[in-house]
């Protein structure tokens, strides 16, 4: 027999009423109920009391997940089914979530989170992750799960701080923004139901802002997630399991003497008492366990020679740049033209046109505008989009085309339109129904899917193979995102990636840097993200490369800077390499569900 309880608030009358024995009811026991009906009838209060009594028992049951039918697009594996059990049965909502990267530790926490959402016991969740991981985790909320939530960076945080971190719902906060001595006490004020963090190796020591916030947060649930629990000794170990269970290990005097080998600070004594303290907080599945895995994937560079006019039209752009490095906003406006010279001259003719349209620049602006747009303007073909015909009529599979640019997807429409090859568009500017009418007809059999950032998000498009990247976002991260919306499981074949770009350009550099000399797209999906986390510089590359240009006087010092860029990834790849390793040591399979 099928029921549901639920409880409203009721006023208590008073004088109170006399004290009533107390009722504990497992599950819904209908003899029960109907014993204390026929006897001695109990005030409202009473009534209300064992009310809210049972409901508080239904909710921790947790016999069956509410949670998995409130998700869409997600594939539930029965190892994410179980972590989540667990998590909320045995560790009690308080756990470290160690996964290998790319098995779903995300889509595991926002499952946690929904249980606890649909019981009603998490109205206050905050979620703290790098930076540049605030839009990701919001968008997959959203997209996963229907939750709509607070971002750190939206107007609200200007106009009220106090208020934006008081308030109910889901929070969505840049770690390092949390952290500053501006926010920190706010973030710490009132309690919250449920904190998650993302990359939580970043915890490590608690010396740091960081660790001392997570510390000082009053919350009664809190999942740590990140694939490499220590990276450099056991210690870190003992930080991140302090946060989630006070007193789990004793002193960090004593934790040293009792698990760590003073000769090799990463290598434990005591491993079984070790694993076993651990089994208490930590999860971690392995692709080996999940029995996930995925075909190769191949990655080429296709680089075309400019048109004298593209040509022209690029360094025009770049000279724009540097002209104007120190003004602001004509800086940004320069920067922007920039990243969508890479792209396709209709994206800057475009730009250029709102820009001498509806803002106000000094003279010297507006005259190299002006040149620029008149170049733009003499460019009716491009190489890439006859590279994109020549590369789609050489594969007959079906092909996902990135763009950044609504406009770049607008010539392509065009050119596809004018060569005879079917295609539908996806972007961010179609609503609902328009998005799914465009992906039913590519699963139906269309021949191209044309596809911004945006409107990729969250569409897992594992029946196609091919993909190729028009044009080049500078940040790793979003290439991953990108080949992840074909490259991941459930993929059955091998996927082949095309990245598009002209000779001399700044999508030339990037590729280089990462495919050449870094190699960070022989890496496992998830991976990148690990690697980018262990730079020294924090800065968003695409941040990096356009200083770099405005700085730069020559094609040398841009060629410079390129190599202290790789010099970097390198060593970054070289730390997660060592730590993945060191963890897989530690760890081994003794901690999966």
């Amino acid at each position: 027999m099928a029921a549901r309880l639920t409880s409203t608030a009721v006023a208590i009358p008073d004088p109170p009423p006399p004290a009533m024995p107390s009722v504990s009811i497992a599950g819904l026991d209908v003899a029960a109920l109907a014993e204390l009906l026929s006897g001695t009838r109990s005030d409202l209060a009473a009534v209300a009391h064992t009310l809210a009594a049972h409901a508080l028992a239904s909710a921790e049951s947790f016999g069956d997940l509410l949670s998995l039918s409130s998700l869409a697009g997600v594939e539930k594996h029965a190892y994410q089914i179980e972590t989540v059990r667990r998590v909320l049965r045995a560790l009690r909502g308080r756990a470290l979530l160690a996964d290998e990267v790319g098995l779903g530790k995300t889509i595991e926490a926002i499952m946690v989170l929904r249980e606890y959402q649909l019981r009603g016991m998490a109205r206050r969740v905050l979620i703290l992750v790098p930076p540049p991981l605030v839009a990701q985790w919001a968008g997959e909320l959203q997209a996963r799960a229907g939750v709509e939530s607070r971002r750190t960076d939206d107007a609200q945080l200007r106009l009220d701080p106090d208020d934006f971190w008081r308030g109910e719902g889901v929070v969505v906060a840049s770690l390092a923004l949390a952290r500053s001595a501006r926010h920190a006490p706010a973030v710490q004020a009132h309690p919250w139901d449920l904190v998650i963090i993302d990359e939580a190796h970043h915890l490590k020591s608690r010396t740091t802002l960081a660790w001392k916030l997570v510390d000082g947060l009053k919350s009664r649930f809190l999942l740590l997630l990140t694939a490499t629990p220590i990276e450099n000794d056991l210690e870190e170990l003992y930080q991140l399991v302090t946060l989630l269970k006070p007193g789990q290990f004793p002193t960090p005097a004593a934790f040293r003497k009792q698990f760590v080998d003073p000769k090799d600070p990463s290598s434990p004594k005591n491993r079984e008492r070790l694993r076993a303290l651990l089994g208490e907080v930590m999860i971690r599945n392995t692709r080996a366990q999940s029995g996930l895995k995925l075909p190769p994937r191949f990655v080429t560079t296709i680089a075309v020679e400019p048109s004298p006019e593209e040509r022209a039209l690029y360094d025009r752009i770049v000279t724009l740049l540097r002209t104007h490095a120190e003004d602001g906003g004509a800086r940004r406006a320069a920067a922007t033209l920039l990243v969508e010279a890479g792209s396709s001259p209709h994206a800057v003719r475009a730009t250029l046109e709102k820009m001498r349209e509806g803002e106000r620049h000094g003279p010297a602006l507006v005259a190299d505008l002006a040149e620029a747009a008149a170049l733009a303007a003499r460019v009716a073909a491009t190489r890439k989009g006859e590279a994109l015909v020549e590369l789609l009529r050489a594969h007959g599979d079906q092909a996902l085309v990135f763009s950044r640019f609504r406009h770049t997807l607008s010539f392509l429409d065009g050119l596809l339109t004018s060569e005879n090859i079917p295609h539908v568009s996806f972007h961010g500017g179609l609503d609902g129904a328009a998005k799914r009418e465009a992906i039913e007809a590519f699963r139906g059999g269309a021949r191209v899917l044309l596809a911004s950032d945006v409107g990729g998000e969250g569409q897992n498009l594992q029946f196609c193979h091919l993909l190729v990247n028009f044009d080049l976002p500078w940040n790793p991260m979003m290439i991953e995102q990108r080949i992840g919306r074909l490259h991941r499981f459930g993929q059955t074949a091998e996927v082949q990636v095309y990245n598009l770009c002209a000779r001399g350009t700044v999508e030339e550099r990037v590729l280089d840097v990462l495919d050449r000399r870094v190699h960070l797209f022989e890496l496992v999906v998830g991976e990148m993200d690990m690697v980018l986390g262990n730079l020294a510089d924090e800065r968003d590359l695409e941040e990096r490369i356009l200083a770099l240009y405005a700085a730069a006087r020559s094609e040398p010092e841009i060629d410079r800077g390129f190599d202290a860029i790789a010099d970097e990834l390198l060593r970054a790849r070289g730390a997660y390499e060592k730590t993945r390793a060191l963890d897989e040591a530690l760890f081994g399979q003794d901690f999966e569900t």
